[in-house]
């Protein structure tokens, strides 16, 4: 470029700011003159004592606000416990999957069984109106929704290195929430007006429940998406000659692996509702698998047979703190069987299970043992996307809706 007048001129406003910097970091000069001063006697004061003003004291006063001070985490924290808690929170996983949480809980399974009265009203068909408003609902969750939100990284195992752009789109749990709570909503339009008034639906309660297992002590700490209770026990008629998957033997893995260790912890088990609460019963538990949120400790990917394992420890959480408040912490053997409906989805695959609890006393194989009757890998659509610019939704299963529309009126 070939220079002139016009680029060798000086910017006026970038000039000044340099010498402003300059010039502020200047350090003054010695003159001598504080020493001389000195040797005559004159005492010298700096001027600055008497140009600032010295700040006053105030005494400090505790203002009460909304949340109190966080207690520092260490041996005086009043939740503090020598003897460690093994803790299942509600985005891990077990290791072993469902065959761990059998042995934890010592649960006998009946798989692809539910009891008759599910079945019967499963196969009951709905209003001709309401498959259509089902798929309305998927579509809704998976495509007209408007959340525009940065979706997972795409990995490919044969370029792991390979960057694929970013995909902005509508987040698992927005689909779960959305979808759930539709399909709630449609089910206690098609119910009767009687039914519905005994029920009573919460969003996001935490349960916790407390037990022993040899010598290990166990806690469940779980969240029910959507918990439905009843103003009424739920009560169950299964037959006698169902075939059960025993409970397996883990050696040499133990059946608290990957249960991390807590010392901060209460003793007491917790179920959301108050035990004055008429309508407090509970009836049918949703649990959303989240894929975001929900991983295995070490960071590997969660395998189908981690996420059955997930519905069995999560009806077992709400059933087993239900009965303690009911009967007390320290209750093994139940007078009578506490019976929990369980929905275990994902937004496309649904687990659909009923958990009988018998007993807390999980010590050993033998005795009294809890059942777990299930139904799993139930698919509600093959895929829902564009497709050439149009919303397309392939292989609608109608028996989704059956079974859910059962769980309710059960």
């Amino acid at each position: 470029m070939k220079l002139s007048q016009v680029l060798n001129r000086q910017h006026i406003g970038f000039m000044f700011k340099k010498h402003w910097l300059i010039q502020g970091k200047r350090v003054p000069m010695d003159t001598g003159v504080e020493n001389y001063l000195k040797e005559k006697g004159i005492p010298v004061v700096d001027a600055l004592e008497f140009i600032q003003e010295k700040p006053e004291t105030f005494e400090k006063v505790k203002i009460v606000g909304p949340h109190d001070t966080s207690i520092p985490l260490d041996q005086n924290h009043p939740d503090y416990k020598e003897k460690p808690c093994l803790t299942l929170r509600t985005n891990n996983v077990l290791l072993e999957g469902l065959s761990q949480a059998q042995v934890l809980t010592k649960t006998v399974i009946a798989d692809g069984k539910l009891p008759p009265k599910i079945e019967e009203l499963a196969e009951v068909p709905p209003p001709s109106a309401v498959h259509e408003n089902v798929k309305k609902a998927i579509l809704s969750a998976n495509v007209f929704d408007c959340e525009q939100e940065k979706l997972p990284k795409i990995k490919d195992v044969n370029r792991p290195a390979y960057n694929f752009p970013r995909i902005l789109g509508i987040t698992d749990r927005r689909r779960n929430q959305i979808l759930t709570n539709k399909l709630v909503q449609l089910v206690e339009k098609c119910s009767d007006t009687e039914l519905t008034q005994k029920r009573y639906v919460s969003n996001d309660v935490e349960s916790h429940v407390v037990f022993n297992k040899e010598d290990d002590l166990i806690k469940f700490q779980d969240v029910s998406h959507i918990l439905v209770t009843n103003n009424t026990p739920l009560k169950h008629e299964v037959p006698n000659n169902i075939p059960f998957v025993e409970i397996p033997d883990l050696y040499p893995v133990k059946h608290t692996v990957t249960l991390p260790p807590e010392h901060f912890y209460n003793e007491t088990s917790k179920y959301p509702f108050k035990p004055t609460v008429t309508v407090k019963h509970p009836h049918t538990t949703w649990l959303h698998f989240n894929s975001t949120e929900v991983s295995n400790i070490y960071e590997t990917p969660v395998t189908p047979t981690q996420i059955l394992g997930k519905s069995l420890t999560h009806a077992f959480t709400v059933a087993s703190s239900y009965a303690k408040q009911l009967h007390g912490e320290d209750v093994k053997d139940l007078p009578e069987p506490i019976y929990v409906n369980c929905i275990h989805t994902d937004g496309k695959h649904y687990h659909f299970g009923v958990f009988e609890l018998n007993t807390l006393n999980v010590d050993g194989k033998e005795g009294t043992r809890n059942v777990f009757y299930c139904k799993n890998n139930v698919k509600l659509y093959d895929s829902c996307r564009y497709f050439s610019g149009r919303p397309v939704l392939e292989n609608y299963n109608p028996n989704v809706y059956g079974y859910i529309n059962a769980f309710y009126n059960s």
